[in-house]
């Protein structure tokens, strides 16, 4: 297990309440993996883009937290593995700073 990962006992709290694909085509990726990325960028403020790899595609991921966001699953995860971010947070509060702006500028 990684730094910022689920453990095996939060995934089994986690698990059951997890949506289903009921959607036709590809098969969605492993939630876990999916909740995995999100927890790596919410713990380290990391722009969307600098998602590692192992976690899938960062549009994917990106895509994956707006839904929850939006329908309520990622507060009940957050809740039910007592991790406490932000009240509004947001996935624009992700985006990178570069070197032409200036940082007091920067909310």
């Amino acid at each position: 297990m990684r730094k910022y990962e689920l453990t095996d006992s939060q995934w089994e709290k986690l698990k059951d309440m997890m949506p289903s694909n009921n959607r036709p085509g590809r098969p969605w990726r492993s939630h876990r993996q999916s909740i995995n990325g999100i927890l790596w960028i919410l713990n380290s403020g990391a722009p969307w883009r600098d998602l590692p790899e192992r976690y899938g595609s960062w549009k994917t991921i990106y895509d994956r937290f707006r839904r929850w966001q939006r329908d309520g699953t990622l507060a009940k995860i957050l809740t039910l593995l007592q991790l406490n971010f932000p009240a509004a947070l947001t996935a624009e509060s992700y985006t990178p700073i570069t070197s032409e702006q200036d940082l007091s500028t920067v909310s």
